[in-house]
């Protein structure tokens, strides 16, 4: 009986992690989508990977429709080198040492802030968030 709570209880463990790779492959996505849309001037890609609190706050700080105002945005597309869910809410690491987090939605992950720059003891100082 012992044997079999173990087994079962393995299983579920592996199960749980095969989980939170899907999950991190498809936050990764969702940054690679935004930074590819962003380098071909795509503004309406480039708010498809943005959560409608972040859409919002792109119209109203730059006083247009999302898909204009996120091109004037100071945002440096750069490779995702690690990304890590935590439940959720995922951060993903860019070379160079900024960061991208997001979210997840019913729509899948979306960004909540892009541009954020390691602060030493502070949080993350970002060019955009919601």
């Amino acid at each position: 009986m012992r044997l079999s709570l173990a087994i079962v209880a393995l299983l579920l463990l592996s199960l749980s992690g095969c989980g939170t790779a899907g999950s991190e492959r498809d936050a990764r996505g969702s940054v690679e989508r935004f930074f590819a849309a962003f380098k071909a001037h795509d503004g309406a890609g480039a708010c498809r990977e943005l959560s409608t609190e972040t859409v919002s706050e792109v119209e109203s700080s730059e006083k247009k429709p999302c898909p204009k105002g996120i091109l004037s945005e100071q945002v440096s597309p750069a490779p995702v080198t690690g990304v890590k869910v935590y439940m959720q809410s995922a951060q993903a690491k860019l070379a160079g040492g900024e960061a991208v987090f997001l979210d997840q939605t019913d729509q899948g992950w979306k960004i909540s802030a892009v541009g954020c720059k390691p602060q030493s003891g502070k949080p993350y100082q970002c060019e955009l968030e919601s």
